[in-house]
């Protein structure tokens, strides 16, 4: 089983965390992380490492909210090297799906499996209800 750290502008993160384990259960070894306003680039990068020293030796997914967003460039920087997987742009679908798969798929397994389906996680919900 690979870990998850999600790490978000404010509370995202967690909210996004919260929502998942409302449909798919209580979930081990997923760390949600936001950089809070008063917080400056280098304190979120000092927690972030915290996390990812602990997990050194482990199968990691890391997804960021918004790419080339200060969370994204944070863990971008203080992953270089690591080998870590790293998805910027999440939702919650795309969560969900990687929470789903992996006790069976390794977090690099899963990131091609989540960039090949990341299209069908947004819906023109007019067009499907004009049956277009």
């Amino acid at each position: 089983m690979f870990k998850i750290l999600i790490v978000s502008h404010g509370n995202l993160a967690e909210a996004m965390l919260n929502s998942a384990e409302m449909i798919c259960g209580a979930q081990e070894d997923v760390v949600a992380i936001g950089l809070q306003p008063e917080q400056s680039p280098e304190e979120l990068g000092q927690i972030i490492a915290d996390v990812c020293d602990r997990w050194s030796r482990d199968d990691v997914m890391v997804f960021t909210d918004l790419f080339s967003g200060t969370p994204s460039n944070v863990v971008a920087r203080v992953l270089d090297g690591k080998g870590f997987q790293h998805i910027s742009g999440v939702n919650l679908a795309l969560l969900i799906e990687a929470l789903m798969c992996r006790d069976s798929m390794s977090a690099l397994e899963t990131a091609g499996e989540l960039i090949s389906m990341a299209g069908e996680t947004i819906v023109d919900v007019n067009l499907i209800l004009q049956g277009s």
